[in-house]
C-alpha cells in the first residue's frame, strides 16, 4: 500500500488499488479537484508531484506539464508515498 498526501487540502489517503485513479480516491475523501475527461486526453486534472511517483496502467493521450501528473487516469507507483500539491 501506498500512502498519497494531497498537501495544500492536509489529507492522506492509503492507496489500497481499489480505485482506478488518483482522482477517484480524491473523490472518495470528499476532495473536490479539477477534472475534464477522465481518460487523459483534457490534462485539466494534472497537479504537481512533490515526491514519488505516478504510472499510468490503462495510458493517456494529453501529455501534463513537467513535473505535473493527471490525476484521472494515474496511479502510485509501487509502495513510496506519494506527495501532491492539491
Amino acid at each position: 500500500m501506498a500512502k498519497v498526501i494531497f498537501k495544500k487540502s492536509n489529507l492522506e489517503c492509503e492507496w489500497t488499488g481499489e480505485h482506478e485513479s488518483i482522482l477517484e480516491l480524491a473523490e472518495a475523501n470528499d476532495l473536490d479537484l479539477d477534472y475534464g475527461c477522465r481518460m487523459g486526453n483534457c490534462t485539466a486534472c494534472q497537479q504537481p508531484v512533490v515526491a514519488g511517483e505516478v504510472e499510468y496502467p490503462n495510458g493517456h493521450t494529453g501529455e501534463p506539464e513537467e513535473g505535473n501528473e493527471l490525476l484521472c487516469c494515474s496511479q502510485p507507483k509501487g509502495d513510496a508515498e506519494l506527495v501532491i500539491d492539491a
